[in-house]
Formats: structure tokens, sequence, C-alpha cells
């Protein structure tokens, strides 16, 4: 075997030894996750989902939103180990005290005034106008439609704004890009046909109720 052709054939198992590891994890995450969501969404089964309400973020909200972005994230990514309250009170306090915005962060509160959810969008410089940049929401509460209505929400914002497409950039470890595939997002491919986690939608009213 030529030495270009054994470095090449090392390169593609290294490369299928990486996915194969990547989607075991992601599997696990994901399977982790749906055992803790059944035990918890028990706990919320009873609450009206009408008593959930769709709202812009304001600066009050910031230490509430620091506190759910943790949570959701670390939740997530089955993790103990990322970015602390106080790092995201400060990018949040930041993004949402800017005088001059193009942005939006939406947020979903209960009927006790607790956030459970949110989401971010803003401009994207290319092909896709906009970009859903982040979208959480507490694992109690997947399954229940939630999620949907946040994109449809999200979509709605954009649209508002003059913006018809968006892309996201999602971690392909993420045990939930399941959901984007439900929602129609199209994969993003490279030149290698490998799926690097962007998904993009080319007519947000596809997204709409």
């Amino acid at each position: 075997m030529r030495v270009e052709n054994k470095e090449a054939w090392t390169l593609m198992a290294l490369h299928r030894l990486k996915s194969y590891v990547t989607d075991v994890k992601r599997r696990l995450n994901s399977r982790l996750r749906r055992s803790a969501q059944q035990r918890a969404r028990s706990l919320r089964e009873l609450e009206s989902l009408d008593s959930i309400v769709f709202r812009e973020a304001v600066v009050l909200d910031v230490p509430a939103l620091a506190e759910l972005h943790v949570v959701t994230w670390n939740v997530t990514y089955n993790t103990t180990r990322g970015p602390t309250i106080a790092t995201r009170t400060s990018q949040w306090s930041r993004i949402i005290a800017e005088p001059i915005r193009r942005d939006f962060v939406l947020v979903l509160e209960d009927g006790e005034g607790r956030l459970i959810g949110f989401t971010w969008g803003k401009p994207h410089e290319g092909e896709f106008e906009g970009e859903l940049s982040k979208i959480y929401l507490r694992f109690e509460y997947h399954g229940l439609g939630l999620g949907r209505r946040m994109m449809g929400e999200t979509a709605r914002r954009f649209i508002d704004r003059g913006i018809h497409s968006m892309i996201l950039f999602a971690e392909v470890t993420n045990p939930t890009l399941g959901f984007y595939d439900r929602m129609g997002g199209e994969r993003l491919l490279d030149e290698q046909g490998r799926f690097g986690g962007a998904y993009v939608w080319r007519d947000l009213n596809a997204l709409l109720p």
C-alpha cells in the first residue's frame, strides 16, 4: 500500500471512529434525559399550558435568565462544568442593555412568573438572513409542544423584522438534534458530505402555526 493511500485510509478510519463516538454520546445523553424527563413531566401534567406567556426579555429578567441558561445547558450536555451563573449574567446584561439592538430575546414565563425557556435570534450575514443563536427549555416541559411554539414565535419575530430565513449552529453531541429535524430543518453538509451541526430554514413561514 502506498504511503499516501495508507494515510488517507487512517484519516478516514479516525473520522469514522470520531463520528461513532459522537453518535454514541448523543444517544446516551438523549436516553438519560428522556428518563429524567419522564419522571419530572408528571410534576407538570396538571399545569395548564395556557398559563405560559411568551414575551420579550427585559433587563429585570437577567438574573433568572442567567440561571435558566446554566441549568438548561448543563442538563442538555449532561455536565456540571458549563459556564457559571456569573458568566451568563454578565453576558445577558451586556446583550439586553444594548441601547440599539437588532436581535431579540424571547422568554417563556409560567403561571407563577418563573422563566422556563428562551430563544435568542439575531441577524446573520450571509446566505441566510437570521440566526437562531440559542433555544432552551427546562427539560420537564419537553414533549408538551412548547418547543414547536418557541420555533413558531421565533420565526414570527424574524418575519416581523423582514427576515425570512435562518440558520442554527448546534453541537453534534446535542441530544435534541432530532427536534430540529422534526421542525423541518435542513442539515447543511460540507464538501465531504459530513454534517457539522448546522441547520437552515429557507422559508420561516413554514414554522408559523
